[in-house]
């Protein structure tokens, strides 16, 4: 399976306040979005709260981030239609722990989103924003669509290895009409999960 090269730079705290961190990821190609992923779900998001979490190396923040799930694309299905993901930082009262580059969440979103060591990491989403895609909706030609993290419009899974600055050139000149649909992206993804996935060991009667 490729395994993705992600890289989290150490976080710290200063005093009692907490601070601005950053993380950096190296892009994964589409097929290496698929294949790391333990779960890909297209859902619309109920909730954020963030809450300090005690861990075995100190308290944190958190925000969870709840999703109804409308459909599951990889992986098995939840026992609920509900998924709960965990990302370090938010704030609680005065308090703030920032991770700069971490993608944030609102209420009513819409998203498909490639999960990771949901619980167990800096952030659940493989590849932190290239593993997150908006499901937006063009006014001028009236049909739903596909966008990254960044709100750049998503083309062509090849355009998921570039960089998620909106200045990079790759990142110009896209456009809402020419993105993929909600539908064509999911059957992507659907497709590449069978292709990537290890045949079946057949066994002898």
């Amino acid at each position: 399976m490729p395994s993705l090269r992600v890289a989290f730079l150490t976080l710290a705290w200063l005093g009692a306040a907490l601070s601005a961190h950053a993380m950096s990821v190296v892009p994964p190609s589409f097929d290496e979005l698929v294949a790391v992923a333990d779960n890909v779900v297209r859902g619309e998001v109920t909730s954020v709260r963030s809450a300090y979490v005690d861990r075995p190396s100190g308290r944190v923040i958190r925000t969870f981030v709840t999703i109804h799930v409308e459909r599951t694309l990889k992986g098995p299905a939840a026992p609920t239609d509900t998924l709960v993901l965990s990302f370090l930082g938010g704030t609680v009262g005065s308090d703030s722990l920032e991770v700069s580059g971490m993608p944030a969440f609102h209420a009513g979103d819409r998203e498909i989103v490639f999960v990771g060591a949901n619980g167990r990491t800096f952030c659940p989403l493989v590849a932190a924003g290239h593993g997150r895609y908006h499901l937006l909706h063009d006014a001028a030609t009236d049909r739903d669509f596909v966008a990254r993290d960044n709100l750049t419009p998503l083309e062509s899974t090849a355009d998921i290895v570039l960089p998620l600055e909106t200045a990079a050139p790759g990142n110009r000149l896209k456009s809402a009409a020419r993105a993929l649909s909600p539908g064509d992206f999911e059957t992507r993804i659907v497709e590449a999960v069978a292709r990537l996935s290890p045949p079946a060991v057949k066994t002898q009667n």
